[in-house]
């Protein structure tokens, strides 16, 4: 079905571009899923399943757009159904990610956009927060917290909550951690713990949530920005 050669065009493109997250091998990592166990590309025919995914990406999922040529996205397509193939005949479970995937960044250029407008220079500092993070964070941990700070990427720290104050009709405004949100009601845990909760009706409320330029940035990101910023962030001992 598919040419030695599409698959081996695909195969370079695919480990510089997306193995760092699903893997050399598309077996999957810490972070991206086993495509070769993908429902996605089970039901592929020739690319309509696994093109539109590629094209438009998963921002939510830490997945950005990738407007490849049509050759290129037929030559990943080729590379990922081979895979498939392969896989369907092994056994055992792949579930890490080899260095060399977290190794094909341009520290240089990752600089430049970490310093570059709508980059990161606005909240963080190398000689600042930043000093020293690739001694406490490495390889796919670093990577997890650059996509996903809030930690709900594996191995991350507790998850992050927003901070809010609601300042209730009658009585002093309370500040904590937001606890719920939805149309009609507003929760906290205050400083001491205890869970509070408001109709959205009856209070105003601020909430301040440092992530949400990480949040906005996830679909922004090309393949070659992440690889980028990672193997700067990697310099920063």
């Amino acid at each position: 079905m598919y040419s030695p050669e599409q698959i081996r065009a695909g195969e370079v493109f695919f480990v510089s571009q997306c193995g760092f997250c699903h893997g050399r091998d598309a077996m999957g990592g810490e972070t991206g899923p086993d495509l070769t166990r993908s429902i996605v590309v089970a039901e592929d025919v020739k690319g309509d399943k696994i093109g539109p995914v590629v094209r438009t990406g998963r921002p939510e999922k830490g997945m950005p757009a990738n407007n490849l040529s049509d050759t290129d996205l037929g030559n990943v397509v080729a590379f990922i159904h081979d895979q498939k193939r392969k896989a369907d005949s092994l056994e055992g479970n792949r579930r890490t990610v080899d260095v060399a995937d977290l190794q094909t960044g341009n520290a240089q250029a990752g600089e430049q956009y970490f310093n570059g407008p709508g980059g990161c220079a606005k909240c963080h500092t190398p000689t600042g927060d930043f000093a020293g993070l690739a001694t406490r964070l490495q390889g796919l941990q670093l990577m997890q917290r650059m996509l996903y700070p809030s930690g709900r990427g594996r191995g991350g720290r507790a998850p992050y909550a927003p901070s809010v104050t609601v300042t209730p009709r009658n009585g002093p405004a309370v500040t904590g951690r937001l606890a719920y949100r939805d149309e009609f009601t507003i929760a906290l845990t205050d400083d001491s713990g205890w869970y509070r909760s408001w109709p959205t009706t009856q209070v105003k409320y601020v909430v301040d949530d440092k992530l949400e330029a990480h949040a906005a940035q996830l679909p922004k990101y090309t393949d070659a920005d992440m690889h980028n910023v990672l193997a700067y962030l990697q310099t920063l001992k």
